[in-house]
């Protein structure tokens, strides 16, 4: 929806973000609790303890061939707020972003459907 707005009304050389909601991990861990009724962690592990257990999902994810549960540059990009505004598509496009929890929704329908949960 967004790439056709772009198509027939933005301007040529323009850079739109089609963005939605900034979210914290936190509140997406929240709203992921709300939709699966699971509880969201409570624990939250100081930067060097996540750092450690980064380096060793990494290590021991390659001495075994598994894909890590971590890495180091997840735990590394986890301090960075990288917020964004659709401000820019909103106005010149009249994008309008759609809340995030139907996405959500779906993913963890998906994730259910498919045997990862």
């Amino acid at each position: 929806r967004g790439h056709v707005q772009a198509l027939e009304k933005g301007r040529s050389g323009e850079r739109y973000i089609l963005g939605g909601e900034n979210l914290t991990l936190k509140q997406i861990l929240d709203r992921l609790a709300a939709i699966t009724g699971l509880p969201s962690p409570t624990v939250k592990l100081p930067y060097m303890v996540a750092l450690a257990g980064g380096v060793f999902y990494e290590m021991t994810g390659r001495l075994l061939g598994r894909e890590p549960r971590a890495t180091i540059d997840e735990v590394r990009m986890s301090r960075k707020m990288m917020f964004v505004s659709s401000a820019k598509a909103e106005r010149e496009l009249g994008w309008r972003m759609v809340p995030v929890d139907g996405a959500l929704r779906r993913s963890v329908e998906w994730f259910r459907a498919n045997g990862y949960v």
